[in-house]
């Protein structure tokens, strides 16, 4: 059986964003991100207490929702 290949553009990891380019992409501030949080509707990637990201993914599919909806609510 024949090893398949990727190419770079087939496997690109999730960049991931710091909360203040979060908020930028999403039109929000610090305590509306955090409500999203505890809402489940982001999930942060937490490497210490002080050091936490968000997936592209995540924001840009929370985007897509919120345009279809017409907001957050």
């Amino acid at each position: 059986m024949p090893f398949r290949t990727t190419s770079p553009d087939e496997v690109k990891p999730d960049t991931l964003l710091t909360a203040k380019e979060a908020q930028h992409r999403l039109g929000i501030g610090p305590t509306t991100l955090n409500k999203f949080v505890r809402l489940a509707w982001l999930t942060p990637a937490r490497f210490s207490k002080r050091l936490v990201r968000y997936r592209a993914s995540e924001v840009g599919a929370l985007i897509e929702k919120f345009s279809k909806n017409g907001g957050a609510a």
